[in-house]
């Protein structure tokens, strides 16, 4: 299996390679810096796996992954954009039919979850990645893959459900709150009030403000979810097993 990284900043580049080579050294793992770059590589080396920066100093890393895919043999090659503005993300899920993301900072687990997955599809032995996710359309181009750790909570609100993650918010019109549950098979993660779903493992308060409501505080977000009266016996319960 061969990665290219395409990265124009050099130490985010190589140490995206050393995190990779360290943790997978049977792998090949070249680097490129720029579009100009990646166009030389790819006419000489057979490409497994793209790690693309979506902004690179020649050109927008989303249209030089739209150029890959018209190659043939490169249709459907796995592409992983790394970008620090979670924004970005959605054209280029929309217009390339990537396979992941990586948000800046990102950190070795993030990288070892995608690998992993390629690894496995390829047919060769990996570390144990059983983290469990959950695609999620967001219109009839668009679908986010979202793994279950990374959810803090799920709020349904103006007939759409926005998604609180570690690495931002996804908003969904596509789906209920209560399909979005079923979904989930998670010890962690269990409905709080009729528009609130939430991860137990980031509540960090959980406080009452009126008779048959609750306020829930978490880690990763300054932004709160609810519970009501007939829920909150079982989110103080899953809490409590966490702690």
């Amino acid at each position: 299996m061969r990665i290219l990284i395409i990265e124009d900043e050099i130490i985010q580049n190589e140490n995206l390679v050393k995190i990779i080579k360290k943790n997978y050294p049977n792998l090949s793992v070249l680097s490129g810096y720029s579009c100009k770059d990646t166009r030389k590589i790819i006419k000489e080396n057979e490409i497994d796996l793209f790690f693309v920066d979506v902004n690179l100093p020649d050109g927008s890393g989303v249209d030089l992954v739209k150029e890959i895919r018209k190659i043939h043999g490169y249709e459907l090659k796995g592409v992983v954009f790394i970008t620090s503005q979670m924004f970005q993300i959605v054209d280029a899920f929309k217009s390339t039919h990537c396979y992941d993301f990586l948000i800046k900072p990102y950190d070795v687990n993030d990288i070892k979850k995608i690998i992993n997955t390629f690894y496995k599809s390829d047919g060769i032995q990996a570390s144990n990645d059983n983290k469990a996710y959950t695609i999620i359309p967001i219109d009839n181009n668009l679908s986010f893959k979202v793994y279950h750790d990374d959810i803090i909570f799920v709020e349904y609100y103006c007939r759409q459900c926005v998604i609180h993650t570690t690495k931002g918010e996804i908003i969904c019109k596509r789906l209920s709150l209560g399909k979005i549950l079923n979904e989930i098979k998670s010890d962690t993660i269990l409905q709080s009030h009729k528009s609130y779903i939430v991860n137990t493992k980031y509540i960090n308060k959980i406080e009452k403000n009126y008779t048959r409501s609750w306020d829930i505080t978490f880690s990763g977000t300054e932004k709160l979810a609810q519970a009501s009266a007939n829920y909150i016996e079982n989110v103080f319960s899953a809490w409590e097993k966490k702690a």
